[in-house]
């Protein structure tokens, strides 16, 4: 294992310690979702990351404990932004329409990344051998985005702007439309052509036929 610090040297600014802890853990973030996507959870070497991001396993260790851990938190970064739409949301006071399209439409962009594709594959090969992956992957990554989505439309019926009975069920139903044929295919390596134009298309038309069923008064 090396020691110390190779990104340090002398000639560098002088930073606070925790500012300069913070960015060498954002490098190490940026250079595992690369690793990841391009190398699958299997093939990816957390000796890869240090010699992409700089530093040392020492440090990656002791911020992330293990490979798992390095890729929990890189998934968890990579996905957060389909999150904040949510808060957004709630923040500004937007309309529903508004936040589940922009929800839609930055879901469908990183779940069809090629990157994400291939790592989804692989990672359902590895489940086989190694459950618990597989089982981790699903409670970070679409198990923590559908409570996160069930939680924003328990607040939309709580303020009577939407009617339906069981939340979660229907942000299941939601996410489900969105994916649709499309992730199979996909996943099965059928050419799909999915650029940004598709995903607001389609975004937009799930939210259409998904408002139309739980408005107040049609549900």
């Amino acid at each position: 294992m090396v020691q110390g610090d190779a990104c340090s040297t002398q000639n560098e600014p002088s930073q606070a310690p925790g500012t300069r802890g913070q960015a060498r853990r954002e490098r190490l973030l940026d250079a595992a979702r690369d690793v990841f996507l391009e190398q699958g959870y299997a093939g990816a070497s957390v000796s890869d990351v240090v010699a992409r991001a700089g530093g040392s396993l020492a440090t990656l260790y002791k911020q992330f404990g293990n490979k798992e851990g390095l890729f929990t938190a890189a998934m968890e970064r990579h996905i957060e932004t389909v999150w904040a739409v949510l808060e957004e949301g709630r923040r500004d006071r937007q309309a529903p329409e508004q936040v589940l399209c922009e929800l839609g439409r930055r879901m469908l962009l990183l779940v069809f990344d090629p990157g994400v594709i291939r790592l989804v594959r692989g990672l359902a090969f590895e489940a086989e051998r190694a459950p618990e992956l597989g089982e981790l992957f699903l409670v970070r990554g679409p198990d923590h985005t559908r409570q996160a989505l069930a939680d924003y439309l328990t607040d939309q019926v709580e303020d009577g702007v939407l009617g339906l009975s069981d939340p979660r069920e229907a942000a299941g139903i939601f996410m489900g439309m969105l994916l649709g044929e499309w992730h199979i295919n996909a996943l099965l390596g059928r050419r799909l052509d999915i650029d940004e134009a598709r995903c607001d298309a389609r975004a937009r038309h799930c939210v259409e036929i998904f408002l139309a069923g739980v408005r107040r008064g049609r549900a």
